[in-house]
């Protein structure tokens, strides 16, 4: 399902998982979506503020989510971060100069430097914190946030660039996908440690492949795997998955995809400590990139595993209990 913005409601809207892997995300749709609303001179001091928004929310909201939001003030935009963090009330009052601090703490001051005018929301609910760009050149010095309180957001569906698109994995196995994303963890792990110079070994270019293959679409991963994780907590054994990205990225998927069966092909020749996958997880991991190529390339339907399974005569089922 796509959404695309027109002048009549000029804002962009993502949700993504509060986390550090989710800040080139977006930076990425922030960024895109200036430059679809042909403004191009703001695109630096915005990709910097809504980086240092976005992590603000990933490293201290305690919010498992968080959406990201663009607004054409034209000329100027405005960016927003909002989560549903329980911490308290960020302080109203300026920070220290930003030459006297470390390498964290910068970032709302930064945001204070580059930004017009700067807010936080706070709401029974949670957190807004945000930031007018006037795209003027201007520094300004370092203020305290303009604090105000509301009332309980209501829920927005998502609004994205032209370019990109939301990917729906329905009926999704829960604890089989976990397993293939924590397997994925450990093979790039593994192979990024071991001494290719030493013995037979797989070669450690596998391992880079496959980092830098999954470091690209980090963001739409974890999001996916904090929707299982939420799932797994619930006691769920499926759930639907959601997941936003540029179109393009859906190109990696299959390299991705071949470079893991590799892997597989030589796990037991070199005894690897990270186990080959079972029948059901490459099943899995292969409705996932088909699943997810076909909507952004195709717009095709989205299709339940377990259908899917069976229009291709794969075997179905999770692994068996340990």
């Amino acid at each position: 399902m796509i959404s695309v913005p027109d002048r009549g409601r000029p804002e962009l809207r993502v949700r993504l998982a509060a986390e550090t892997a989710s800040v080139p995300g977006a930076r990425r749709f922030v960024t895109d979506g200036l430059l679809e609303w042909d403004r191009p001179h703001l695109v630096d001091d915005a990709a910097l503020c809504i980086t240092e928004m976005a992590a603000n929310s990933a490293l201290h909201s305690g919010s498992p989510y968080m959406q990201v939001r663009m607004r054409d003030l034209e000329p100027g935009i405005r960016l927003s971060v909002e989560d549903d963090g329980a911490l308290i009330p960020l302080p109203a009052v300026a920070p220290p100069p930003i030459e006297s601090q470390g390498t964290t703490g910068r970032g709302l001051a930064i945001v204070s430097v580059l930004a017009k005018s700067w807010g936080i929301e706070e709401r029974v609910d949670g957190r807004r914190i945000w930031a007018d760009l006037a795209g003027d050149g201007v520094e300004h010095d370092v203020r305290p946030p303009r604090v105000e309180y509301g009332d309980q957001a209501m829920p927005e569906p998502i609004v994205l660039p032209a370019d990109w698109v939301t990917v729906r994995l329905p009926a999704c196995p829960v604890r089989l996908g976990l397993q293939i994303d924590q397997r994925l963890d450990d093979l790039v792990r593994e192979l990024q440690l071991i001494d290719s110079d030493d013995g037979p070994t797989p070669p450690r270019e596998l391992g880079q492949l496959i980092e830098r293959l999954v470091t690209r679409p980090a963001f739409a991963r974890h999001m996916g795997r904090r929707i299982a994780l939420d799932a797994a907590a619930a006691g769920l054994e499926y759930v639907d998955i959601e997941m936003t990205l540029p179109r393009e990225m859906a190109s990696l998927l299959p390299e991705l995809l071949a470079a893991d069966n590799l892997a597989d092909e030589i796990s037991e020749t070199h005894q690897l400590l990270t186990l080959r996958s079972t029948p059901e997880m490459v099943s899995l991991r292969t409705w996932f990139t088909e699943s997810i190529v076909g909507q952004a390339e195709e717009d095709a339907d989205p299709v339940p595993y377990e259908e899917w399974a069976r229009a291709r005569g794969d075997s179905r089922g999770e692994a068996s209990p340990s």
